[in-house]
């Protein structure tokens, strides 16, 4: 009995360290803004909204990755799917001058995961 109770608490512990490693939702979410900020010049309004939407969407993908009944697939086509309603749902805060900038930010952004797992991708 004493194994299992061990084994289980080891693995919490190494899941706790996994997710320590990659910081918590809101860190993500004004690190993502920061960067929108530089590239877009958003005003202060655009920031506080646009925060609240990066927010939701690292939430809500951080709990479908802690999902470990769903596969790998349903995880990727999820998280695409609330990817997408994030963007669209920033688009929709921005002014006409911003929305290519937000294109071209969104294009890196898609650069920069293929090229961290092109295995993904396939």
């Amino acid at each position: 009995m004493k194994k299992i109770i061990l084994t289980g608490l080891s693995f919490l512990f190494a899941l706790t360290l996994t997710f320590a490693q990659e910081g918590t939702p809101e860190e993500k979410a004004k690190e993502t803004v920061e960067t929108l900020t530089e590239k877009l010049t958003l005003t202060e309004e655009q920031r506080a909204s646009i925060y609240n939407i990066v927010v939701e969407h690292k939430k809500a993908k951080w709990t479908l990755k802690s999902d470990t009944t769903l596969s790998a697939d349903t995880i990727k086509e999820q998280a695409a799917g609330l990817t997408a309603t994030a963007d669209a749902k920033i688009i929709e805060l921005l002014t006409e001058e911003q929305k290519p900038l937000y294109g071209q930010y969104i294009e890196e952004r898609d650069a920069k995961k293929e090229e961290e797992h092109p295995a993904e991708t396939l």
